[in-house]
């Protein structure tokens, strides 16, 4: 399954129990944002662009200077924050993906085109597959 365009939302709060001593301060304090992610979405895509974009980018105080705290470590801690139900980073990870995939709005086939208010009716897809509707009218 492939991910274009989407943004990821995670709090940066985590649980102080869950909380992994930081040697660094900053790092991505906050809510951050994911954008632009392509591929497919799983634990390794999203440690990849949070590493991208949040964890490395200019002005973290994690991402350089000396930081013992890694990306991931830093990653896991935040995702175990907002779902305390997941057992490790890599499980919240699957949740975020889930979460965002079920919450995504859905077109049914018969209400793409907008040709019919029945559902029942494919009138015009089976035309427009048979190449019957003025939508292959060929313009130049």
């Amino acid at each position: 399954m492939k991910l274009q365009l989407a943004t990821l939302t995670l709090s940066s709060l985590y649980a102080p129990h869950r909380a992994i001593a930081q040697s660094c301060t900053g790092g991505a304090a906050g809510s951050f944002k994911l954008k632009a992610i392509t591929g497919a979405c799983d634990y390794a895509t999203l440690l990849e662009e949070y590493t991208r974009q949040v964890f490395d980018m200019t002005g973290s105080t994690c991402g350089g200077g000396g930081s013992t705290l890694t990306a991931k470590e830093d990653l896991d801690a935040k995702l175990l924050g907002a779902y305390p139900a997941a057992s490790s980073g890599e499980e919240a990870g699957v949740m975020v993906c889930h979460e965002m995939y079920d919450s995504q709005n859905i077109t049914p086939f018969v209400n793409a085109a907008g040709k019919s208010v029945d559902p029942t009716n494919l009138h015009f897809e089976q035309e427009f597959y048979n190449g019957g509707t003025d939508w292959q009218e060929e313009v130049e």
